[in-house]
């Protein structure tokens, strides 16, 4: 579904079909934008191996500090380009039992140390040569929905798209106007849709691992 279209349902939904409207559009997708990037935040998110700009860090000899994307939530995965090799993605807590001391000693890239920052990483050891790290996210929504994207799919997998009213309606019960404000509405939809983020969270993780198959010994 697109921004404007679920603005649609929540208003079917709302009965708020006739000016003047309890909530205006532009209340209503930023409440949309905002049940999206709430979505992510309290699953895992979207994830993303493609999008060069979120994914791929550039390494530059002699440079060991890169900026990294705002919207990334989670590190996955890091690949070499060169070979296809991958590259460890360190804590910065368990540098020191890996034995990893950043010290001025150069060599290729051996991993990429996150947690320092929040919008940082460092690589280790000092690179000494020029390669590009493709790594693999999970992440927010690259742009918010507002009217210049209403019409855009939303980014959230489409069967969520209708659950994500369950947070817009709690914050449109939340308005502070005589007539829309409802706490306990509000707080049974927040509720309710915090349960169902908790939910996709379990369903995904569950489908992203193949099952295991066991062996078991005898006769």
């Amino acid at each position: 579904m697109t921004g404007q279209e679920l603005l649609q349902l929540f208003r079917q939904e709302m009965n708020d079909l006739a000016a003047p409207y309890l909530w205006s559009d532009a209340e209503i997708l930023s409440y949309i934008d905002d049940a999206q990037m709430m979505f992510c935040r309290k699953t895992d998110g979207i994830a993303d191996a493609s999008t060069a700009s979120i994914v791929n860090i550039e390494v530059i000899a002699g440079q060991d500090w890169y900026t990294t994307s705002p919207l990334i939530l989670k590190w996955r995965t890091a690949f070499r380009r060169d070979n296809g090799r991958p590259v460890d993605l360190v804590n910065i807590e368990d540098t020191a039992t890996q034995g990893m001391r950043f010290d001025g000693r150069s060599g290729p890239v051996g991993a990429v140390v996150i947690g320092l920052e929040r919008t940082k990483v460092r690589v280790w050891p000092l690179p000494s040569e020029d390669v590009v790290i493709e790594t693999t996210v999970f992440r927010l929504p690259l742009q918010p929905v507002n009217n210049a994207t209403k019409n855009e799919q939303l980014e959230v997998d489409v069967q969520h798209h209708q659950h994500l009213l369950r947070w817009v309606k709690s914050r449109a019960y939340g308005k502070q106007d005589s007539e829309a404000f409802d706490k306990t509405k509000a707080r049974e939809f927040e509720l309710s849709f915090l349960q169902y983020c908790e939910d996709s969270k379990i369903e995904d993780r569950r489908l992203r691992h193949k099952t295991r198959v066991v062996a078991y010994g005898g006769y």
